[in-house]
């Protein structure tokens, strides 16, 4: 009985020893991971549990620059009981030699840092969405398409029992938390060096666990700018906000999307009539970057950087008129206007979405209105969600396929001053948008873009709260909070998460499913594809050090091929696995850090 006793004690030390937790009858276990994967709800036996890249199964460690937001997650897993009363916080991370805090103010954002806790919110998929235009056959799946998988993160002042503290958990499931940790792009104030801090894990009130984390801040800042644009739509958002104005619901998602390195175009009424004078000098602080000024209320990342792309017709709305002398006076109207006052963005004619054959008639007909313009209207750049077709090379400016970019044309486009992006998502070429989807889904496009220099990727929707309007439910309000199920068509087509990267902070018409915050939430996908274009800019940093072939080399590891390099029937080329991104960004910050 001794000697069983002493086993059970030895095996209680060494697991004590292993997973730096206190564990108690109702929490199994507390475990940490980087920002590059999904959990799911049930996945009791992630592989990353026993330690990954960013835990070694006690300490959470990253290395980062000033102005960069470094993400990661915890996942606390039920016994057999439910778990009630949880709440998580994270302390102010202190320099090792100094003790001066960053981020000690977790309430808004500002030069000295900031933290933000999200509880992770599961969404069920129960029949994976159909391999149409997700992705190009079987080959290209994700591998793991059904159960539980969080995407909304719900911040902690929410209200309880939907996403806000404390949390319960059911017996036997993980619920995950977000950790945001946005550095200080301070540099006068605050060292380099080492920062410490802690995550703690508490239940009514007392502390069940903690686990420390490191935070290695290097003496370099990481640029404001993108060099690649990362574009997304958003429209009707305003009525799930009745306390809001317009505009207010405006700066919003202008906020939210510029905090995480998108430009949010399209769905405004600049977007969707015709020219106006007034209308375009309203929208010009978007441009000049004076809307994004903390005296305009914005805090963050990009402070003061305007955007740089403006479609004019969202979708092929009839913004430019009907006739011949319609679509010239427009356009001379808008070229003017853009030559006077924001000649650094580009913008376009959106002439069409997705056409057929029979509409590419159509479009020859008004391209040949634009280009016959005698006034300076003729220089309006058109584009089209298509694939490219040699056929419409003197009538199309701006491609966007879905299949992606034809990266044997690419130059020859650009020679005559056009250009070639890519829409959506779309498995093996580059990262899919759809809800099993990997989480590195979303990350994997920015690398793309820099491996094949490719100037814009577009996204269809980020705010799709209604059901798309040529599918069976019209323009019916969606529960995203508890279907997966977000896009379908006449055909029965459907996708899981599509046209959704922002969550509701009220619902107004699924009541049940209110948050009580008058704010935008953000998602894992919106957080991918934030650390995408921050991962972006580091390539293009060590670049600036080393060299393009050897930054290439290093992509290699995790991208060898994408884009119209990879048959559409293929397996997936490119890595799943956040952890293999974070090691080649470490090997960059090595290259950043050490290259003089």
């Amino acid at each position: 009985m001794k000697c069983r006793q002493q086993l059970f004690l030895q095996f209680f030390i060494l697991s004590a020893f292993l997973f730096p937790v206190i564990s108690i009858a109702q929490v199994n276990s507390i475990w940490a991971l980087g920002d590059g994967e999904k959990v799911y709800r049930n996945d009791l036996q992630h592989p990353a549990k026993s330690g990954n890249f960013t835990w070694n199964g006690k300490l959470i460690r990253i290395a980062a620059l000033f102005n960069e937001v470094v993400a990661f997650q915890v996942i606390v897993e039920s016994g057999n009981d439910t778990v009630k009363g949880i709440e998580l916080s994270v302390s102010a991370p202190q320099h090792a030699i100094t003790g001066k805090p960053f981020a000690a103010n977790s309430l808004a954002h500002g030069p000295d840092g900031y933290i933000e806790v999200f509880s992770e919110h599961y969404l069920h998929v129960k029949d994976s969405t159909h391999p149409n235009w997700y992705y190009g056959s079987p080959a290209a799946a994700p591998k793991n398409m059904k159960g539980w998988i969080p995407d909304a993160l719900i911040p902690v002042t929410a209200l309880a029992g939907r996403g806000g503290f404390p949390i319960t958990i059911s017996p036997k499931q993980n619920q995950g938390f977000w950790v945001d940790i946005e550095l200080p792009r301070n540099q006068k104030d605050f060292a380099p060096g080492i920062y410490k801090g802690s995550v703690y894990v508490t239940q009514n009130g007392k502390n069940i666990g903690s686990i420390p984390y490191e935070i290695e801040l290097l003496p370099h800042y990481l640029p404001d700018e993108d060099k690649a644009t990362i574009w997304a739509f958003s429209e009707d958002a305003a009525t799930y906000f009745p306390e809001m104005s317009k505009q207010q619901v405006d700066d919003m998602l202008k906020f939210e999307a510029h905090r995480h390195r998108i430009t949010l175009a399209g769905g405004y009424s600049q977007n969707a009539t015709p020219y106006s004078g007034v209308m375009m000098d309203a929208y010009k602080p978007y441009f000049d970057g004076s809307a994004f000024t903390p005296a305009n209320g914005y805090h963050g990342i990009a402070e003061g950087k305007g955007e740089k792309l403006f479609p004019i017709g969202m979708y092929g709305s009839p913004v430019m008129g009907k006739t011949k002398e319609e679509v010239q006076k427009q356009s001379d109207l808008w070229v003017n206007w853009f030559a006077k006052n924001a000649p650094q963005v580009k913008y376009f004619w959106y002439i069409t979405d997705e056409p057929d054959s029979a509409r590419l008639v159509w479009v020859k007909e008004r391209a040949t209105w634009v280009h016959g313009n005698t006034g300076i209207g003729k220089a309006l750049p058109l584009f089209t969600t298509t694939a490219y077709k040699k056929n419409m090379s003197d009538v199309i400016d701006y491609w966007a396929g879905y299949d992606g970019v034809d990266l044997t044309e690419l130059s020859q486009i650009r020679k005559r001053g056009g250009d070639h992006w890519f829409y959506n998502g779309n498995r093996p070429r580059y990262g899919s948008v759809i809800l099993e989807a990997a989480a590195v889904d979303f990350r994997v496009n920015s690398w793309i873009m820099y491996k094949y220099g490719i100037n814009t990727y577009f996204l269809w929707h980020t705010t799709a709260w209604k059901h798309n309007g040529q599918g069976p439910k019209g323009n019916l309000h969606q529960d995203v909070f508890s279907k997966a199920l977000t896009f379908i068509n006449d055909d029965m087509d459907f996708g899981n998460g599509d046209g959704i990267l922002f969550y509701p902070g009220h619902m107004p018409y699924y009541p049940e499913q209110e948050r009580g915050l008058s704010r935008v939430l953000p998602s894992i996908r919106l957080k991918n594809i934030r650390r995408g274009q921050q991962d972006a800019a580091l390539l293009q940093m060590a670049e600036q050090k080393t060299g393009r072939e050897k930054v290439l080399a290093l992509v290699n590891k995790v991208v060898p091929k994408a884009m119209s390099e990879v048959p559409m029937n293929a397996a997936v080329p490119w890595s799943q696995k956040g952890e293999e991104y974070d090691r080649v960004r470490a090997a960059l910050l090595e290259v950043i850090r050490n290259v003089q």
